[in-house]
């Protein structure tokens, strides 16, 4: 007998395959559009959604993709940082930083500037439960919380 849900973490992706019905998909969405969540793109086979950062709790910007193949769905889960953020940040190291007083200016901006190529080289992270380093709680915490709005949208009678 088949697995009825299984988790694959991609390093940039978390991807849940699982079976299920009309009922459970819009279980699912509906559980999705409780917590913040907003729908981009719905059609028949596929529906996307995103939801902004909220910083100060430690939870950063998210989309969820579901693509639907009869009664298989596969659900792609990924927390990223925006391009747009990562074009201000390092506009505002070249523009401000060397006029702004600080005290090590280039030791600064040599930071930033390693924080922006890593932001632009790992842009999506995926929900395993063992993540370290970079949005390690907010990782994990969404890992959890979607493998349990799935079973309980798709795997429950």
């Amino acid at each position: 007998m088949a697995e009825p849900l299984t988790i694959q973490h991609r390093r940039r992706l978390t991807r849940i395959n699982l079976q299920g019905n009309d009922a459970g998909l819009k279980r699912f969405r509906d559980a999705l559009l409780l917590k913040d969540f907003i729908v981009t793109h719905e059609q028949a086979d596929r529906l996307e959604l995103r939801r902004r950062a909220y910083l100060s709790q430690d939870d950063w910007p998210m989309r969820i993709s579901i693509r639907r193949d009869g009664r298989q769905f596969e659900i792609d889960c990924y927390l990223f940082i925006p391009w747009g953020w990562i074009a201000i940040f390092t506009f505002l190291m070249f523009m401000i930083l060397p006029f702004a007083g600080v005290p090590n200016a280039t030791l600064a901006f040599g930071l930033a500037m390693v924080m922006a190529a890593l932001a632009i080289y790992q842009r999506r992270f995926d929900c395993r439960p063992d993540a370290r380093y970079w949005q390690q709680r907010s990782r994990r915490r969404w890992g959890e919380t979607l493998e349990r709005l799935a079973r309980d949208a798709f795997l429950r009678p």
